[in-house]
């Protein structure tokens, strides 16, 4: 059977951040969101890949409550971390024959919208990635490139430099970067550095003027611009970008409290599930 999409989603039993729901519950702040997600799915055949890191059988189970169990596969791992199981969905999506349109899927996501227009988005080739979480820092971001709308079946979406690790993408897209998702397992993690090195081309060169500022030589800036040139450099220079968008009024949010998606009253989704 060939799938509309196929997901690798990665979950384990710990609570990482601080989310605003069930911040000491993971198995229920992970059936709240996977809820959300089976929702934000409806008329999209998905085939799901599902990465337990030291997860008990209930995590499993949970999964079987959504989703037929002909569509999952069930990858048990030893508590092998976030690095590595991102770069297990790496080699799961970009070997799959299952679906001609990817989806990178992390456990503390909650959906509020369909995903069949940024699907649509995808497969007509309009873009190349893109995130279903209006990330607030893309709007303070002294780093931002200069946002491009586009507006695809009544949905407003703007170019982006950089987002997180959940995002839709073709398989092509993802094929042509894989080595450079893989970075992020294999030498410095910073979601930052490889969506900069994927979208940027020439607009790399804008950071020249932070050349002379000296204050900016922190340790993580030196990695993260070292990493750049010396990953992405022949991409600067011959402008070989992809585009990444990011919608204007969300799909769904990343559960850290200081980072919720802004324009949506959250607490008419969270509230009584503290």
């Amino acid at each position: 059977m060939k799938y509309d999409l196929a997901v690798a989603y990665r979950i384990y039993p710990g609570v990482s951040k601080v989310p605003p729901v069930y911040p000491h519950d993971k198995l229920q702040l992970a059936r709240f969101c996977l809820e959300s997600f089976h929702k934000a799915l409806e008329g999209i055949t998905v085939k799901m890949y599902v990465l337990l890191d030291g997860c008990p059988e209930e995590y499993t189970q949970l999964f079987l409550e959504f989703f037929p169990k002909e569509d999952l596969v069930f990858i048990p791992l030893s508590k092998e971390g976030n690095k590595r199981t991102f770069e297990r969905q790496i080699e799961i999506l970009t070997t799959q024959e299952d679906a001609d349109t990817i989806y990178f899927a992390e456990d503390d996501y909650f959906y509020i919208k369909n995903l069949k227009p940024i699907l649509d988005v995808i497969r007509a080739k309009k873009a190349d990635f893109i995130s279903p979480y209006e990330h607030p820092s893309c709007y303070t971001d002294d780093h931002k490139v200069p946002a491009k709308k586009e507006v695809f079946e009544n949905q407003t979406y703007i170019h982006v430099q950089h987002a997180c690790l959940t995002f839709m993408a073709s398989k092509e897209s993802l094929l042509q970067n894989k080595k450079i998702f893989q970075i992020y397992s294999n030498w410095f993690a910073s979601d930052y550095t490889l969506w900069s090195i994927i979208t940027l081309g020439r607009d790399f060169f804008k950071y020249a003027p932070y050349l002379g500022r000296i204050a900016e030589y922190t340790m993580i800036n030196l990695k993260v611009f070292g990493t750049m040139v010396m990953y992405g450099l022949l991409r600067f220079l011959t402008n070989r970008k992809y585009i990444l968008l990011m919608p204007v009024g969300t799909f769904a949010t990343h559960l850290e409290s200081n980072f919720l998606s802004p324009g949506v009253n959250w607490d008419t989704y969270f509230n009584g599930k503290n």
